[in-house]
């Protein structure tokens, strides 16, 4: 039948998805850090994700924590917990980007606020959106970090990816529940990446986690980072973690079901 068939498509478009991304390139631990303690209170159940295997680990502000990836001078992904009372609380307005001082203090290469990676096809695209932490000055100016943005398609960013990201927004602010979140991106090879002329790589996919600890449920999102992708599906965080490559989060989140009618409707 249709649903099927569907389903069945569903399947062997993760089945390519999954056997294109590299094998055995991630690691539960990063090779250097700064602060990353501080931002403890950011994983589900203390559960911190795989990272590529020569990441960097940074927090900002205690809010965000981010896994930087240094072969594809991107971040892995960035992890963030947000409540109820701190959607309530949104300062408006955007801020300059900068570069991160902690990966200068790692002697890490990250891309310039001016790199040629980003242009009219490409956008500064951030993880963690800014909107969603801007409940304080210095929430909000951590997302603005080098470290928290990669290429991102334009019109894949200012359309379906905005609409996902003020989806999980409103759904926070409606449901007044608390959610773990991750973003991150993915590659096709990356042994052979899409690069900018200044060397930075360009992802193949964005995605998102989320989860709400308290009552055990969890759901995924990816799409390709190319103009027109859509997003408009449920997936479970096992699905997106196939396509990344490693654990994001842990089994207390049941990442092996989505209930899509617990979250909204596209």
């Amino acid at each position: 039948d249709t649903v099927s068939v569907l389903y069945c498509k569903r399947v062997m478009s993760l089945f390519v998805i999954t056997a294109l991304v590299a094998a055995g390139l991630l690691s539960s631990t990063a090779t250097a850090s700064v602060g990353f303690t501080n931002c403890s209170s950011v994983f589900a159940f203390s559960f911190k994700p795989d990272q590529p295997t020569d990441a960097v680990a940074i927090c900002k502000d205690g809010a965000i924590a981010i896994s930087y990836d240094t072969v594809m001078i991107d971040p892995a992904w960035s992890a963030y917990y947000v409540t109820y009372a701190e959607v309530s609380n949104e300062l408006s307005g955007r801020l300059s980007f900068y570069e991160d001082p902690d990966l200068q203090s790692l002697g890490v290469t990250q891309a310039a606020v001016n790199s040629d990676a980003y242009n009219d096809t490409w956008n500064r695209g951030h993880l963690c959106p800014n909107h969603i932490l801007s409940y304080t000055q210095d929430t909000k100016k951590a997302t603005f970090t080098m470290a928290n943005v990669a290429p991102q398609a334009a019109t894949f960013n200012q359309k379906s990816w905005l609409d996902l990201e003020n989806h999980v927004f409103n759904y926070i602010k409606s449901s007044k529940k608390s959610l773990y979140i991750i973003t991150g991106v993915a590659y096709k090879s990356r042994s052979r990446p899409r690069r900018s002329w200044d060397n930075i790589a360009v992802p193949d996919y964005y995605f998102k986690v989320i989860c709400d600890a308290v009552n055990g449920k969890s759901a995924g999102f990816y799409g390709a980072n190319e103009a027109g992708s859509k997003i408009d599906t449920f997936y479970t965080v096992e699905e997106i973690e196939s396509i990344y490559g490693g654990r994001l989060f842990p089994d207390n989140c049941n990442t092996g079901t989505v209930t899509p009618s617990n979250w909204w409707t596209f």
